[in-house]
């Protein structure tokens, strides 16, 4: 008897676990992501899916500010979509920049690796900030795009990245976040 009842909840949890899918990878981000979404900064294009870069508005106290975030939502139009990525958000007081790096990986049935990506996003908070890098792995620093979205200024980069850099017009660092690789 023991068998067939964790036979059958093994079951009823499958059912349950693949009701979660979403039609629409635009359903699964206003749904699936557990944090209120008050701005997507930027889509990514990414196998299996879309990285979501976005900004969280959340409470400390009585003051509210917006932190930032990023979601993977995983899937196709066959299987449905989800939000594949663990969920949390950064923000600390800094002048000149925030930065939020993470890496979110989603494993097969098996156990084994189906995708990895490492991230890092940022907002620019100083104006005399020109320049944002990032380090890879080999410790050397590369010039990442900087964009506009509604009058703030953020950066993105996808890759093995965890320490960035903020340079002013003449190639001054301004400030340097994130591991020494």
């Amino acid at each position: 008897m023991g068998k067939l009842w964790r036979s059958a909840i093994l079951v009823l949890c499958m059912i349950v676990l693949s009701g979660c899918a979403y039609k629409t990878a635009g359903e699964a981000i206003q749904n699936d992501i557990p944090f209120n979404i008050k701005q997507t900064v930027h889509k990514e294009k990414v196998e299996d899916g879309w990285l979501i870069f976005y900004t969280t508005e959340q409470k400390e106290g009585s003051n509210t500010f917006d932190a930032l975030a990023v979601a993977y939502i995983k899937g196709s139009e066959k299987e449905g979509w989800e939000n594949a990525g663990h969920n949390h958000w950064t923000y600390y007081k800094n002048d000149f920049m925030i930065l939020y790096a993470d890496t979110f990986t989603t494993f097969k049935e098996d156990g084994t690796l189906d995708t990895k990506f490492p991230v890092i996003f940022g907002k620019i908070v100083n104006p005399d900030i020109k320049t944002i890098e990032a380090a890879g792995p080999d410790g050397k620093f590369t010039k990442i795009e900087i964009f506009e979205k509604e009058n703030e200024r953020y950066y993105y980069a996808i890759g093995d990245y965890k320490e960035v850099r903020a340079l002013d017009g003449a190639g001054k660092e301004m400030d340097r976040q994130g591991e020494k690789q």
